[in-house]
């Protein structure tokens, strides 16, 4: 159960930071957005929006962990 948790938050959270980049950023103010560059560009926010989402998922799923330690510590 808590790996498919895993699982789920990290593509969930993937989804949103490439919504959110290829919605918000205009990368073309960023980067020169040719014909031939937009294949590497959305390659770029890809990757990007994995790295992102995973770190955001690693940070929500440790708050999880250290929530339920603490309502341990104080059931005990």
């Amino acid at each position: 159960m808590i790996l498919f948790l895993k699982f789920v938050s990290h593509l969930l959270f993937i989804y949103i930071a490439h919504q959110l980049l290829t919605k918000v950023v205009d990368w073309n103010k960023f980067l020169k957005g040719t014909a031939e560059n937009q294949q590497k560009i959305q390659l770029l926010v890809l990757l990007i929006a994995i790295a992102l989402g995973y770190l955001v998922s690693i940070f929500f799923l440790d708050l999880m962990t250290i929530g339920r330690s603490f309502s341990e510590l104080l059931t005990q």
